[in-house]
């Protein structure tokens, strides 16, 4: 039966309530009201999305409140001859001239469209890019790809079959930083899971795109996924048993072959090929409104890997096998940390069971190996068996704690080999706090990390309303709270410097920890950006997207130096080259933007 159709249902049976636009799912005893948790599981649009990412600046403070934003210098931006989509228009350099060496970063927004008619509310962007001798750092629709408006995934005829109409209304996506994720995984209103990829994150005749059609009693709301792209945990809404679970789907990414290893629920650079929805775990919540998830395998390059490349890596070779057993690549252990805002839970859920699973069956003998290659397959008792077939490798949930409207988690990928710092996660709630939390004694493997029980270790204040996380990707010198001795005095980037967008603010904050201190120690405002709710840094040049909402439009900023290796020039932020940060551009958009992510153009 269609949601549509069970929301009619279950509203005409139920007593009479007066709903409004995100009306709390639990009532004055703290219980669930059954009425309201399938009004905000179910009804989709402008106002309940605004709801759900909470108060605004405009909310929380007088209109009489001074405006204190001023209007950052922004870089020329030029046409380029001949119209190149990618750099026209372009803002740094001197001149456009031949050259064969470029690069760019693509990705998706995702927005509640103004006509949800004909508009499924998802459209390929464009944040970065080096062509020609010159610099394009504004936003623009990514009209290389193709025609970005909608997402040409959106007009794929597989997943409108799967879906049953074309995918429309994206509620949650997500692209991973700790490794390349080449195609976002998003979540669409009716419950469709799909990609959303860039111009070369597959080739044209690639196929199939994979996808997962929840059942209609499994209503998703929020998608994270491991450190190096083995697998996707979905936050779910159980309209049936008024419950809350976490899906966890594997995942496969063997197009492009050569960057990749094929195998699912290994480290892959996310071109999709297959998922496989393994279960459900259950929570200690009924409303799970934000995920986040991280495991301990990374990938270094081919040093690490005796010389080998991702894709050169087979595991039916005794000698690779044999080597990839014994190494970091691979996770033996990782989490998902979960949140429900209304109930003010946050939970996490020990993913070891699950990625040793994986390693065991997949490295622990040629033997084993050949095994689960064989009996790979689709079936619940088939390689990787789901969790209703075999139980014991499903995750399960070991920490909970109470927190005041939680609005957004994030979990620690790496971190470096001389840091003296710990493995951790956040939690950001309405009132404007960060809480660190001490997640080594899921992540550590290595003798030289650091070890604490599963605790807060600490909190401190950035801004009111942050909605929305995301790691720095870049390394951050001198900031106050690192020592210098700790990895150089050079921040890790996946695990302690971070970007935070302040709703309640109309800022977006650059913070970094250290043990369980934190700081804030970059601000940036700016009269063109009204309502920032979600946030993205750019693979491969110093650029920060931001979704505004009520202002319907994505903003960016550069925050560092860019340095054109032909010309030999370095140009820094701001009219004279000396500032931290400045306006790149901006995007309008056909309705109002929540989501947002790019990944490099290979």
């Amino acid at each position: 039966m269609p949601k549509s159709k069970i929301l009619i249902l279950a509203l005409a049976g139920a007593s009479c309530l007066s709903l409004s636009a995100g009306a709390a799912v639990l009532n004055k005893q703290g219980l669930i009201d059954r009425t309201s948790y399938l009004y905000e599981a179910l009804v989709w649009n402008t106002d309940i999305v605004s709801e759900r990412l909470g108060p605004t600046f405009r909310q929380l403070n007088p209109p009489s409140r001074t405006d204190d934003r001023p209007q950052l210098f922004k870089p020329q931006s030029r046409a380029y001859p001949g119209g190149f989509a990618r750099i026209s228009p372009w803002e740094l350099g001197k001149a456009p001239s031949p050259d064969g060496d470029y690069w760019s970063d693509s990705g998706q927004v995702g927005y509640v469209p103004d006509n949800p008619a004909t508009d499924p509310g998802l459209d390929r962007i464009a944040v970065y890019a080096y062509y020609s001798k010159v610099f394009a750092i504004s936003p623009r629709l990514d009209w290389a790809s193709g025609k970005p408006h909608p997402e040409p995934q959106t007009r794929e005829p597989y997943y409108a079959t799967l879906n049953g109409e074309p995918p429309t209304q994206p509620i949650a996506m997500a692209r991973g930083t700790g490794l390349t994720q080449n195609e976002a995984l998003v979540i669409y209103r009716d419950g469709l899971l799909a990609v959303a990829g860039t111009q070369t994150s597959r080739k044209g005749s690639d196929r199939p795109f994979p996808g997962i059609k929840f059942p209609e009693n499994k209503v998703p709301t929020g998608i994270a996924i491991t450190t190096s792209n083995e697998f996707a945990l979905i936050t779910v809404w159980d309209i049936d048993a008024l419950k809350g679970q976490l899906a966890v789907v594997a995942l496969e990414g063997k197009y492009i072959p050569f960057h990749t290893m094929p195998y699912m629920g290994l480290p892959n650079q996310g071109s999709w090929s297959d998922f496989k929805l393994l279960g459900y775990v259950d929570l200690p919540m009924t409303a799970p409104t934000s995920v986040s998830a991280a495991s301990n395998g990374y990938w270094n390059g081919p040093s690490q890997t005796d010389g080998k490349t991702m894709g050169s890596m087979k595991i039916t070779d005794s000698a690779t096998r044999g080597m990839l057993y014994k190494n970091g690549m691979i996770a033996q252990g990782g989490y998902a940390i979960v949140a429900s805002k209304d109930e003010g839970k946050v939970a996490i859920v020990d993913l070891t069971p699950l990625l040793q699973y994986m390693r065991e069956s997949y490295l622990s003998s040629d033997a084993s190996a050949k095994a689960a290659l064989a009996d790979r397959g689709s079936a619940p008792a088939q390689f990787p068996e789901t969790f209703d077939a075999l139980r014991d490798h499903m995750p399960k949930v070991v920490w909970q704690a109470s927190y005041d409207r939680p609005t957004a988690v994030l979990a620690g990928h790496r971190i470096d080999r001389w840091s003296s710092d710990r493995f951790k996660a956040y939690v950001a709630t309405e009132e404007g706090k960060i809480h660190i939390l001490d997640t080594s004694s899921l992540m550590a493997r290595s003798s030289w990390h650091q070890r604490g029980p599963l605790a807060e270790m600490g909190s401190f204040n950035v801004g009111r309303n942050p909605v929305s996380m995301t790691f720095a990707r870049r390394a951050a010198k001198n900031l106050p709270l690192i020592p210098a001795k700790s990895n150089s005095g050079i921040a890790d980037c996946f695990n302690s410097v971070f970007w935070v967008a302040c709703r309640g603010e109309r800022a977006v904050k650059a913070v970094h920890t250290y043990q369980g201190n934190g700081q804030v120690h970059m601000t940036i405002k700016d009269q063109r950006l009204e309502d920032p709710v979600a946030v993205s840094t750019a693979v491969r040049g110093p650029i920060l997207t931001v979704a505004d909402y009520n202002g319907k439009k994505i903003v960016s900023f550069r925050i560092g130096e860019i340095y054109d290796a032909r010309n030999k020039v370095t140009y820094g932020c701001g009219p004279t080259g000396k500032d931290a940060f400045e306006f790149a551009g901006e995007l309008s958009l056909p309705g109002r933007p929540f989501l947002v992510g790019s990944a490099n153009v290979n």
